[in-house]
């Protein structure tokens, strides 16, 4: 028997073990001997090595949220832990995000999750309507329809993936990697700690821990089947590069894998739709709006893949893609938005959406709703502009490498590199801002900062304008060139 419950056993019956009053009136009474004032008194300081670690924001952070919360200060009635407070009490900023390495954790990877899915949605809707156009573009198709979905699927690949590692490895404050391998384990019998796991398919584990803390198994069912979405995709891309194998095999290989992982990603956004009540309520929040958008861009994968199957659709097919892909990057930007407003769960796992706010942020007590407590809404369209700077860079990238037969080799590779530089800074900011809590204030870096942001936006521009003019200038030559 543990201590604490020897110490809790041990009471004499008939003598209560709280006092009457409720603990939190308990503890304001209770007097600090000058010793314990000494003590606390001597204890050192650590800000200043958080200050040369350069995380004292996130700390700050995660300190008034953690602190309002352990005093009950959430809003809400008295008591509660917030608007989001259920019975069995597994709700609240301290239930979900027990450490600052668990908020830090968290808030890092819903971060990439949103960019990779927002920055492979793009891809997919420039190639796919790109691909309407097959034999006008010449020797730019390959380039800008085959090579730019690649680039979309490597970022599907990531995001789904990682999706799969945060529901695999959720804990709370009372399951922190308490427990070994549920696969191979019974109930009750587990190990100290459980190792972090990152294998995207121990489905036994994921559903069972995601049980035990009351998330439910439609987190686990949208990124494993997510996943296994872009891996079938994959498998179709990949025959398009495969040279030795007959044409018709390779076509039926894509229209087939291009199928089922058009199905997959529609059951992906149907838990999503589970996940948020989509069907049994009208909320029209942030989580409700993304899953929706979600959903139904897989149903249009689903019809764009059918329609690839008749003869003489292949427009049809391809403009239906790109409506689809239109959709879910519309709803990857909202889940861009979620993330500034610290809905960390995303799309997919909205049990850590609403923790105060309505919009799902914590709000404290004695913080203004004016007050910023996150990235502004110009911060979070400025992620959004990275991404599609960089995507614009990787486009016209392709381009110059496309046009290898009309330049000299030497001339193709500064070309190539110049034009991929913006995709470099992009990615560059988009990592800064990964663990940037606000704007700076300080100067120089506030300045330095807005002017990374005006960067970011001319070369948008001019990448955009140069992938712009090549293709026009490819569909307005002869056919054949």
């Amino acid at each position: 028997m543990q201590p604490c419950r020897r110490a809790v056993s041990e009471i004499p019956a008939g003598v209560s073990r709280w006092p009457t009053s409720s603990r939190g009136e308990a503890l304001d009474k209770m007097q600090v001997s000058n010793s314990e004032r000494q003590r606390v008194g001597e204890l050192p300081d650590l800000m200043d090595r958080i200050n040369a670690l350069g995380v004292t924001e996130e700390y700050t952070a995660y300190r008034s949220r953690f602190r309002y919360w352990h005093q009950g200060s959430t809003v809400g009635s008295k008591g509660e832990l917030g608007v989001g407070h259920t019975k069995t009490g597994k709700s609240g900023f301290g239930y979900w995000y027990p450490t600052m390495t668990a908020w830090k954790w968290r808030r890092t990877l819903s971060y990439w999750i949103a960019v990779s899915f927002f920055e492979g949605s793009l891809f997919f809707t420039m190639s796919c309507f790109l691909g309407c156009f097959p034999d006008r573009l010449g020797r730019l198709k390959f380039a800008v329809t085959t090579c730019g979905l690649v680039g979309g699927k490597l970022n599907f690949f990531l995001c789904t993936y990682l999706m799969c590692l945060e529901t695999i490895n959720l804990s709370n404050a009372d399951h922190q990697h308490s427990s070994c391998n549920l696969d191979t384990v019974e109930d009750g019998k587990r190990n100290a700690e459980e190792p972090f796991m990152f294998w995207p398919f121990h489905g036994r584990t994921a559903v069972k821990k995601l049980k035990l803390l009351g998330a439910g198994p439609w987190p686990y069912c949208a990124s494993v089947i997510y996943f296994l979405g872009v891996l079938v995709f994959g498998i179709g891309l990949a025959a398009e590069f495969v040279m030795v194998l007959p044409q018709l095999v390779s076509e039926w290989i894509v229209l087939i894998s291009f199928t089922v992982g058009s199905i997959m990603f529609s059951l992906g956004g149907l838990f999503e739709c589970l996940e948020n009540k989509v069907f049994t309520t009208c909320v029209w929040d942030q989580g409700y709006v993304g899953a929706l958008l979600n959903f139904v861009g897989g149903l249009g994968f689903t019809v764009g893949s059918v329609l690839a199957f008749l003869p003489d659709q292949a427009f049809a097919s391809n403009f239906s893609y790109g409506v689809a892909s239109a959709l879910f990057a519309l709803g990857s930007a909202t889940m861009i938005i979620m993330w500034k407003d610290e809905q960390y769960g995303l799309t997919f796992l909205a049990v850590l959406n609403h923790l105060g706010d309505p919009d799902g942020s914590p709000t404290m007590a004695g913080e203004s709703k004016d007050q910023p407590k996150t990235l502004s809404k110009t911060a979070a369209f400025f992620i959004m502009v990275y991404v599609m700077a960089a995507v614009a860079s990787f486009y016209d990238f392709l381009i110059t490498f496309a046009n290898v037969h009309d330049l000299p080799l030497s001339l193709v590779f500064e070309g190539a590199f110049n034009a991929l530089l913006p995709c470099i800074f992009a990615h560059l900011m988009l990592t800064l801002n990964s663990g940037i809590y606000r704007t700076p204030k300080v100067a120089p870096f506030h300045s330095l900062y807005i002017a990374c942001r005006g960067i970011a936006g001319l070369t948008m521009l001019n990448n955009l304008a140069r992938v712009v003019q090549e293709i026009a200038a490819q569909m307005s030559a002869p056919v054949g060139n």
